[in-house]
């Protein structure tokens, strides 16, 4: 059980680093067992942030799209670059990274105070989401890029067409 935990502390602080852009996927311990415990982790980070909006059934349910199709382009880029032993650590990596942001994403918006309007949208929320995205695609966007050997425009695209994909299945689905 040590093991586990320490395998996990390690991709917890290579998920952090990654997010500021000072580590790659290559870095990460090879340890499925440290996969699970990230997934548990961002599930109950989603549960946190969406919680009041969605079932927790709902939440698993999305995660497991974003999984999904993570795991298909990772598959699919790797297989086509004769790299298919890095499919663990790379999807690892880009679940990491979505918990490190959603846990900052959590602790920023907690910052802000609740509105007592629902319909009404505050500007600054919106850009520090807004900021948030950004962050997220850059991040997905390095893990690419390093992970598939591939340029940073290759990439970036890569990245902001599977947001586009995965906000598409959640605006019709959920």
């Amino acid at each position: 059980m040590n093991s586990i935990l320490s395998a996990w502390f390690s991709s917890l602080k290579h998920y952090l680093q990654m997010s500021v852009f000072s580590s790659s996927p290559a870095k990460l311990p090879f340890s499925q067992a440290s996969f699970i415990l990230t997934l548990i982790a961002y599930i109950t980070v989603g549960e946190f942030l969406l919680g009041e909006e969605r079932t927790l059934l709902s939440i698993i349910l999305q995660i497991g799209i974003e999984i999904l199709i993570l795991f298909t382009i990772t598959f699919i880029a790797l297989k086509l670059t004769n790299k298919p032993e890095r499919l663990l650590q790379t999807v690892s990596a880009l679940i990491g990274v979505s918990l490190i942001i959603s846990l900052a994403s959590l602790l920023i918006m907690s910052a802000f105070p609740e509105s007592g309007n629902a319909e009404e949208l505050n500007p600054l929320i919106l850009k520090v989401n807004l900021i948030l995205l950004f962050w997220n695609l850059a991040v997905i966007s390095l893990i690419f890029k390093r992970a598939f050997e591939i340029r940073t425009l290759t990439a970036g695209f890569i990245a902001f067409n599977y947001f586009v994909f995965y906000e598409f299945l959640l605006l019709n689905f959920f």
